[in-house]
């Protein structure tokens, strides 16, 4: 299997597709299950092991009035 080119995509999602992102993410973390995703119109998979295997965090951050939430899970 080849290894994708880096790649960095950032997108604005309204609260239907922010809350239909997280609720299928959940649902297959769930069941053990892959969960697809598609950047920058390519479908890529987040592997059901991959919060196993991988470094996840929350990071919350407030700053100059400006709140953040950020979750990350990073995987080879």
């Amino acid at each position: 299997m080849s290894t994708p080119a880096d790649l960095e995509q950032k997108e604005h999602l309204d609260r239907q597709r922010f809350t239909a992102l997280l609720q299928g993410w959940a649902k297959a973390l769930e069941r053990g299950e892959d969960f697809q995703v598609s950047v920058a119109g390519k479908p890529y998979t987040i592997p059901a092991h991959a919060l196993d295997i991988g470094r996840s965090r929350v990071e919350y951050e407030i700053d100059k009035g400006e709140y953040e939430f950020q979750l990350t899970l990073k995987w080879r």
